[in-house]
């Protein structure tokens, strides 16, 4: 029976680390993933899917077999040496409790929606598997990152009506002619060595949205519809390009970087933001979220060449440093990956073979392209050079650029740890 959500290590990790396990024989596994996401919302409301997990209980007692309840209510059960002729019944008991629901109907001779078997064995259902169980868990990080947020909201930093999409059109109105201008902020991203200079990779520039709910719209929490909220930075992305157009980009000493929708940067807005940029691309970061890279692989695809081969740099930003062991995001053949650095991957810094293996992925993916974010302290840099990682973004770094600035020192000249 699938677990309870634990903070510490989510169900997808769990996933993630049974197939490290096997990897190196799996012979007798397969795989059943069932798209319970897919459901129509009244049929997969939480008791339903409580009732599908208990559903194979005695398989899982009786059998070589596990079974994992994603964050996004997908169900995945992992056999060893088990007759698939056993493992149908339950299959089918689970899809005739959602007998009415077009995903479980829409099974036919060529296409079955309801599950994707996977035969572990091979080494191409392996990689597929692998695949889908990656981008589980960076969807289920994005979710637990949401949940972070509203639970900061509940405690009073963005509390508030909820945000619908009756309120969002009257928002979205306001935000179009309000002045956000004194609302963007930067953050320095530097390259640090040991013993060695610093130098200023990019700035990142993005809206304070506390003070921006402040000013639009101070009895609303932005933060309780991830979709509705994806809408509203649409706008805000528009506003923030118009803004940034301003600059002169043939003065501009560091490059900046700017977290745009895909949706943007294939919109007319961004082509009028590159006839302003002009020859100055190579000057410009466009970041881009993982989790809108997964929604479409093709449309990001599209845009990534059309950034690239006009002379801008491409950052995936949101990528989860324990799905680094798993996924190799230099596939997506951006310029820039950032990992984002969190407390429970301290104790990692203790255990040498598992450092060792971070190092050879970070390796992998191209040391010189990652970007270490949410680096809040002295030790998060050493763990990051320890992995050959040179380019570092967070609170602690800001605090590094303005003793620099107070000093007088160009970032260049000075940025050294340990």
């Amino acid at each position: 029976m699938a677990k309870p959500l634990d903070a510490s290590m989510t169900q997808e990790a769990l996933l993630l680390e049974k197939l490290s396990r096997i990897e190196e024989n799996p012979s007798g596994f397969f795989a059943v993933h069932m798209h319970l996401s897919q459901l129509r919302a009244s049929n997969k409301q939480r008791h339903f899917v409580n009732i599908a997990v208990r559903a194979f209980d005695n398989l899982v007692n009786s059998h070589d077999a596990i079974l994992y309840l994603m964050m996004n209510q997908d169900l995945v059960l992992i056999c060893r040496e088990i007759l698939v002729e056993d493992i149908d019944p339950y299959i089918n008991k689970v899809r005739g409790m959602f007998s009415e629901d077009p995903l479980a109907a829409g099974d036919d001779e060529y296409e079955d929606k309801f599950s994707t078997w996977y035969d572990l064995a091979t080494k191409e259902d392996f990689a597929a598997f692998l695949s889908a169980a990656t981008e589980l868990s960076v969807k289920a990080q994005v979710m637990i990152e949401e949940m972070h947020r509203n639970r900061e909201s509940e405690e009073g930093k963005s509390s508030g009506d909820p945000l619908t999409a009756r309120n969002l059109a009257a928002i979205n109105q306001k935000l179009q002619s309000t002045r956000i201008a004194d609302l963007i902020r930067q953050q320095g991203c530097i390259r640090i060595a040991p013993g060695k200079a610093g130098a200023m990779v990019f700035r990142e520039h993005f809206i304070a949205m506390t003070e921006l709910r402040e000013r639009v719209a101070p009895g609303v929490n932005f933060f309780t519809s991830a979709w509705l909220f994806q809408y509203l930075t649409e706008t805000l992305d528009k506003r923030v390009l118009s803004v940034i157009g301003r600059k002169n980009f043939d003065d501009l000493k560091e490059p900046i970087s700017l977290n745009l929708n895909i949706g943007t940067v294939l919109g007319r807005d961004f082509a009028n933001f590159m006839r302003i940029v002009g020859d100055n691309a190579d000057k410009v970061v466009v970041e881009l979220q993982i989790i809108d890279i997964f929604a479409d692989m093709n449309t990001y695809g599209y845009a990534r060449d059309l950034l690239q081969d006009r002379g801008y740099k491409v950052l995936v930003d949101g990528v989860n440093p324990l799905a680094l062991q798993f996924f190799d995001p230099a596939n997506l053949r951006p310029d820039f990956i950032k990992v984002a650095w969190g407390k429970e991957f301290e104790e990692e810094s203790k255990d040498d073979s598992r450092l060792a293996m971070f190092r050879e992925t970070v390796s992998h993916a191209g040391k010189d392209s990652i970007v270490l974010s949410r680096v809040d302290s002295e030790k998060a840099v050493k763990w990051g050079l320890a992995l050959g990682i040179s380019r570092f973004q967070g609170y602690f770094i800001d605090k590094l650029v303005q003793a620099m600035t107070r000093s007088k020192v160009k970032p260049q000249a000075k940025a050294k740890v340990g």
